[in-house]
């Protein structure tokens, strides 16, 4: 059987068959499309075959070939880790654009960093723009998952920012040592689980992705809800946080972000489709 054949044979969409059967020949996706009368081995025939049946199991890709392209950068993936998606990367677009206007060191935070894409971008995007800037920072990226910081620590030395961005244990902020912020100005990403359980249990595309990266409570705002009150604990002399939402998220998340931050400017973000995805809390002076 030659690679055209077993491509069309498959019941995958034909781009995720030659990504798939590319990254099982150690070779670019573009080798495919060139060699399609090569005659396959039959082992290999197998392997792509059992992966296939894995994909149509609702495995994703990324975690079949063990990376996932974000914001143009290379990132190790696995199960312990969800996998990044597109509409994150307005997240960091959002991110960029803020600290860009600022003059002085900023501490970023990413919270739930998962597979660190987020502070990993960010890091890798100052670093190329403005370097002056990106010496003056702090970098730290928290995750409850020892698994998930892992591949995170990976994904940053893959990245050559090992040595810029450090990653900690934490349940949000609660190991967050004080000392670790070492500018006045906090930035934070925070893309925590906002999933109900009935959401997770309907949409058979994540059930392969760790439940603790998703679900949030009842209503998916249980660890906003604690963020924002550990967040109280916290001064620096101004704020900027951002938070991925569901859509339908947009009224309550905005409600209790109001109960901490009587003077904030709060904002719902929609991303590219339209859907309101983010909510931003900016904030000069947070001494309530």
């Amino acid at each position: 059987m030659n690679i055209k054949e077993l491509i069309q044979e498959s019941k995958l969409p034909q781009a995720e068959a030659e990504t798939l059967l590319a990254f099982l020949m150690a070779k670019p996706r573009e080798f495919i499309i060139v060699h399609e009368k090569d005659i396959l081995a039959p082992a290999l025939i197998k392997k792509f075959k059992t992966a296939a049946k894995k994909r149509l199991d609702n495995w994703p890709l990324a975690y079949l070939t063990g990376h996932k392209e974000f914001y143009s950068l290379d990132f190790k993936v696995n199960k312990n880790v969800l996998v990044p998606r597109p509409e994150t990367e307005m997240l960091v677009e959002i991110l960029l654009k803020y600290a860009r206007q600022q003059k002085s060191g900023l501490d970023f935070l990413d919270i739930g960093t998962g597979s660190g894409a987020i502070i990993i971008t960010l890091a890798h995007e100052l670093k190329k723009e403005a370097d002056t800037l990106f010496d003056a920072s702090s970098f730290l990226g928290l995750d409850i998952s020892k698994p998930a910081l892992t591949v995170a620590r990976q994904n940053a030395k893959n990245n050559n920012l090992n040595k810029k961005i450090a990653f900690l244990e934490s349940n949000l902020l609660q190991n967050i040592p004080k000392k670790s912020l070492k500018n006045s100005h906090l930035i934070i990403a925070a893309n925590l689980p906002y999933l109900t359980p009935k959401q997770t249990s309907e949409e058979p595309s994540i059930r392969r992705e760790p439940k603790l990266a998703l679900e949030g409570g009842p209503d998916g705002l249980k660890y906003y809800r604690q963020l924002f009150k550990q967040l109280k604990a916290i001064n620096p002399s101004s704020l900027f946080l951002i938070c991925e939402i569901n859509p339908e998220q947009a009224d309550g998340i905005k409600l209790e972000a109001q109960k901490i931050w009587l003077k904030a400017r709060l904002k719902i973000v929609k991303d590219l489709s339209g859907r309101k995805r983010f909510l931003t809390v900016s904030q000069t002076n947070i001494h309530q």
